[in-house]
């Protein structure tokens, strides 16, 4: 059976590979985010200590570790929705193929019965 609907195809598989990098970057990002709050937070109380603000250290740690929480869920969920958009492309097309071909077999003359 003929390959029908290339752009479809590469559309799915577009969305796909945007999913995959979407998650590659969501998780490097949100490991990123961690690191510079936790690392970062030691040397800003430092700085706000030399103009006299003092605060609780474990707040720029424990704030960057929820703010990389919530970049890993709601990236973790734009990832896995753009590689369900491309899957359902697929789904799609395989529904029209399946559809098409049993259309054919439909049509094809029944041969007659021996007896």
């Amino acid at each position: 059976m003929e390959k029908r609907f290339k752009a479809l195809r590469f559309m799915g598989t577009l969305y796909k590979i945007l999913g995959v990098i979407n998650g590659v970057a969501t998780l490097i990002l949100a490991v990123g985010i961690c690191a510079v709050s936790v690392l970062g937070g030691a040397g800003l109380s430092d700085f706000a200590g030399q103009y006299g603000v003092h605060g609780p250290e474990i707040l720029g740690a424990l704030g960057g570790v929820l703010l990389g929480g919530v970049v890993l869920i709601l990236g973790s969920l734009s990832a896995i929705s753009l590689y369900a958009l491309g899957e359902g492309v697929y789904l799609l097309i395989a529904i029209e193929e399946n559809t098409r071909a049993a259309a054919i077999r439909l049509q094809a003359p029944i041969p007659p019965a021996e007896g």
